[in-house]
């Protein structure tokens, strides 16, 4: 890794790890820049202003969760209501083994949207526009097999998925159990 994106990196990374402890707004430039070990003007290097590095945050997680949500819904070797349900099956392992506290930064910078910049407020909403996009051509899919029944708008019901998949890990946090993601793929 090139010494200029390693910076940017251990800053991002650090934004992440502040950000699930004490939201986006609790979060500090200076904190950040303590937690990385990088000077002052590194920050601004790389980001304009604490939006901007917002941006990049919520931009860098939605890359790395869909990074793992592609090949999972784009495994053919599976029925489009099989891939679905993997994709669920794959994020309740996950919290399985983290442990129900797991947060993500997408989601934790999401309840503060009322109190963000444009920028960050619709880098958040471009982000579940993905996830339910990606979930609806899947629905699609399966609606095409005879898997999903047609009456089923697959936009709304991609959108109704990660909503409910959402409060399923708000309620796996507040429960500090897993049963609420079981309660989801049992539903």
């Amino acid at each position: 890794m090139a010494p200029d994106h390693d910076t940017r990196e251990r800053l991002l990374e650090a934004g992440t790890q502040l950000i699930l402890k004490q939201g986006f707004n609790g979060t500090g430039i200076s904190e950040v820049l303590q937690l990385a070990g990088v000077p002052k003007g590194s920050f601004y290097h790389y980001f304009g202003s604490k939006d901007e590095f917002g941006v990049a945050l919520i931009e860098r997680t939605r890359d790395g969760y869909l990074a793992e949500l592609k090949p999972i819904l784009a495994d053919r070797k599976l029925t489009p209501l099989a891939r679905l349900r993997r994709m669920f099956e794959k994020g309740r392992e996950d919290c399985a083994c983290s442990g129900p506290s797991v947060e993500c930064v997408i989601s934790k910078v999401a309840l503060e949207t009322a109190n963000l910049s444009e920028s960050v407020h619709a880098a958040v909403r471009c982000c579940y526009q993905q996830w339910s996009a990606l979930r609806a051509q899947v629905i699609r899919e399966g609606q095409a097999a005879g898997e999903i029944d047609r009456k089923h708008d697959a936009d709304r019901l991609g959108n109704v998925l990660v909503m409910l998949w959402e409060g399923a890990g708000m309620r796996m946090q507040i429960e500090r159990n897993i049963n609420a993601l079981d309660d989801f793929l049992a539903f």
